[in-house]
């Protein structure tokens, strides 16, 4: 599921790293268009996650929260429901693959931690 993001930055130093803002909320991602993003354009693009290791997903007890944390350098702690079609909405939508083996969690509020963000504009 796509959403508008508007580009802040470009890293100089890593290619790949770019400041976004997607509903009024700054994060870092990984850009992996085949084109450069251009700085103060907006794009429609898939927000994906990208994990080292495997995904361990938590149930939120007594809360339905929806947000977004950044921890430290990439990782991120992510709130959100998990909506079908392997989506997770944060107050914006990430779309992962990842999330197909939680199918049983859908129209639940959930919790996990990312090693980074990714950015997909065609």
């Amino acid at each position: 599921m796509n959403n508008t993001v508007k580009v802040r930055k470009n890293d100089p130093l890593v290619e790949e790293e770019v400041e976004l803002l997607v509903k009024k909320k700054k994060i870092v991602a990984f850009n992996v268009s085949p084109q450069e993003l251009e700085i103060g354009k907006e794009y429609e693009g898939e927000i994906d996650i990208f994990i080292n290791d495997f995904l361990e997903i938590e149930k939120q007890e007594n809360e339905q929260v929806k947000r977004i944390r950044h921890l430290h350098k990439f990782n991120y702690k992510l709130w959100g429901q998990l909506l079908e079609d392997n989506v997770l909405d944060v107050g914006f939508f990430i779309t992962s693959d990842l999330f197909e083996d939680y199918g049983y969690l859908v129209g639940q509020y959930i919790s996990l931690e990312v090693d980074r963000l990714q950015l997909y504009c065609e």
